[in-house]
C-alpha cells in the first residue's frame, strides 16, 4: 500500500520536531548536572583577614516594662465611703488624699476616749494622796514609838484608828503604792486609746503612701471598707506586705472594696525591665553589668540601662530553669507604658584592641581550637580569648593580616573575582573589612557578611 504524498510530509514534519524535543531535553540535563558538577569543583571557601579592634560577648532575653514602685492602700478603718478624690491616670505626690469614709463612730470614740483618759487622771491623783497620807501617818507612828516619854500625837491617834481598821501602818503604805501603780497602768492604758481613737479619725482619710500615677480605682462612694493596710513594693522584691495590682471596681451601696486596695498606684517615672534568664546565661550575668534595652514599640530606639539584681531564687517552667534579672533604664521615653515587651542584651565580656576573626572560621574539639589558613597553608591551632556573638579573639597563634578560611559555606568561584561587604555590630568590625574570595579572570559576585 502506498501512502499519499501529503501524508508522508507530515509524518517527516512529526519525526523532525521528535528529535528536536529529545535534543533539547538531552542539552539541559548537561547543564544541569555536568555543568553544575564542573563549577562546583571549581568553588573556594572565602577568605577573611585576621584583623583588630574590640570584641564584645553578651547575652540577651526579652521582659516587660515595670514600674519600680507600686502601693495599694487600703484604709486602715471600717466605715462608708463618703467621698473619692481621684481619677485614674491622675498623678498624686506622697500623703495625698485620695478619699475618706464617714469619720462619725471613729469621731465618737475619741469623745468617750477623752472622757476615760479624764477619769483615769483623777484616780492617779487620788491615789497619789492617798499614798502621801499613809506615808505620813507611818513616819508618824515610827516616830512615837522611838519617843522616851511617848504622848499622844495625830500619827498615833491615826496608827490606832489603822489598827482599829485591821492594818499596820505599813501594810497601808503597801496598799497605797499598788492602787497608785494600778491608777497609772489605767491611766497609760487611756492615753493610748485615745491616740488609737484619734488615729481612726485620722485614718477616715485615705492617703497616698507614695508619689505616682492612680492605675486603677477598686472602690466607690457607697462602698464598704474593712480594715486593712497599706500594700507596698517593688518589681524586684516586695516589701511590707507586697505588691497587689488589681483592676476593676466595685460599684453599689453594699459593696466591698477589693482587698488588693482601694486604689492601685504606680511610679511611672522610674520603670525597669524585668527579664528571665536561663541558667547557662544568669551564670554570666551580675549586678552593676551595663544593658541595651529596646522596645518593640519603638524598634529603632536603643535605651541605656543598668542590672540592678538577679534573683537567687530560679523558677522552672516547663522544666527550663530561669532566673528573673531587673535592669533600671538610665532615662524613660515619654512613651513608654507598663507592659510593654522589652529586649535586654548584657554585656558580659570585653576585649580592646584584640586580634579577632569570625567565629565561623574556628573548629573547636573539647579544648582544642583551629584555624585552616588560606592559599593551602593547611590548619593551626589558636588559644581564644572572649567569644561574641560574630566574633572571637584570638590571644596566639595568629598574627595580624593572616588570611583564614571561614568553613560555612562558600563564596565565588574559580575563574572570578569575589566582591564582598563585611557587616557586623558596632566598634567590632567596618564594612569591606573581609573581602570576598577569589581571583582569576572572567567576572563573578561573592557576598561574604561578617556576621
Amino acid at each position: 500500500m502506498v501512502l499519499p504524498r501529503h501524508r508522508l510530509r507530515g509524518l517527516s514534519l512529526l519525526n523532525v520536531a521528535l528529535v528536536a524535543v529529545v535534543l533539547a531535553i538531552a542539552t539541559t540535563a548537561y547543564l544541569l548536572f555536568f555543568r553544575s558538577d564542573s563549577q562546583a569543583a571549581g568553588t573556594t571557601r572565602p577568605t577573611v583577614a585576621v584583623a583588630r579592634g574590640e570584641v564584645t560577648a553578651s547575652v540577651s532575653s526579652s521582659g516587660t516594662l515595670q514600674s519600680s514602685q507600686t502601693a495599694s492602700p487600703q484604709f486602715a478603718t471600717s466605715g462608708t465611703v463618703t467621698a473619692v478624690l481621684v481619677k485614674v491616670g491622675q498623678v498624686v505626690a506622697k500623703g495625698a488624699a485620695i478619699a475618706r469614709i464617714d469619720p462619725a463612730a471613729a469621731e465618737r470614740e475619741v469623745r468617750i476616749a477623752e472622757q476615760n483618759q479624764i477619769a483615769a487622771a483623777n484616780s492617779v491623783t487620788a491615789a497619789a494622796e492617798t499614798l502621801d497620807d499613809a506615808e505620813e501617818a507611818a513616819d508618824e507612828a515610827e516616830a512615837a514609838a522611838a519617843s522616851p516619854t511617848p504622848t499622844p500625837t495625830t500619827g498615833q491617834q491615826t496608827q490606832s484608828q489603822t489598827q482599829n481598821q485591821g492594818q499596820s501602818p505599813e501594810v497601808a503604805v503597801t496598799n497605797a503604792k499598788a492602787s497608785l501603780a494600778r491608777a497609772k497602768a489605767d491611766k497609760e492604758q487611756a492615753d493610748q486609746n485615745l491616740e488609737a481613737a484619734q488615729a481612726d479619725v485620722e485614718a477616715t482619710t485615705l492617703k497616698a503612701p507614695i508619689a505616682g500615677t492612680i492605675t486603677a480605682i477598686n472602690g466607690s462612694v457607697g462602698s464598704v471598707t474593712g480594715n486593712g493596710s497599706s500594700s507596698t513594693g517593688t518589681t524586684s522584691g516586695s516589701t511590707g506586705q507586697g505588691t497587689s495590682t488589681a483592676s476593676g471596681g466595685s460599684t453599689g451601696s453594699t459593696s466591698t472594696a477589693s482587698s488588693s486596695g482601694f486604689v492601685d498606684i504606680a511610679d511611672l517615672k522610674t520603670l525597669q525591665v524585668v527579664a528571665a534568664f536561663p541558667e547557662a546565661d544568669a551564670v554570666k550575668i551580675k549586678a552593676k553589668q551595663a544593658a541595651t534595652v529596646t522596645l518593640n514599640a519603638e524598634p529603632g530606639t536603643n535605651l541605656t540601662a543598668t542590672l540592678t539584681s538577679v534573683s537567687p531564687i530560679p523558677t522552672t517552667t516547663n522544666g527550663v530553669v530561669s532566673y528573673s534579672a531587673t535592669f533600671t533604664l538610665a532615662k524613660v521615653p515619654a512613651s513608654a507604658r507598663i507592659g510593654q515587651t522589652a529586649n535586654v542584651a548584657v554585656q558580659t565580656a570585653k576585649a580592646a584592641n584584640a586580634l579577632y576573626v569570625p567565629s565561623t572560621g574556628i573548629v573547636t574539639s573539647g579544648t582544642t581550637h583551629t584555624v585552616t589558613m588560606a592559599d593551602g597553608g593547611g590548619t593551626r591551632e589558636v588559644q581564644i580569648g572572649v567569644r561574641g556573638d560574630s566574633f572571637t579573639q584570638i590571644t596566639s597563634g595568629l598574627n595580624e593580616g593572616d588570611r583564614i578560611e571561614l568553613l560555612q559555606g562558600v563564596i565565588g568561584a574559580a575563574g572570578g573575582t569575589g566582591a564582598g561587604t563585611g557587616q557586623g555590630r558596632a566598634g567590632q568590625f567596618q564594612p569591606g573589612q573581609f573581602p570576598g574570595a577569589g581571583t582569576g579572570a572572567g567576572t563573578g559576585a561573592g557576598a561574604n557578611r561578617g556576621r
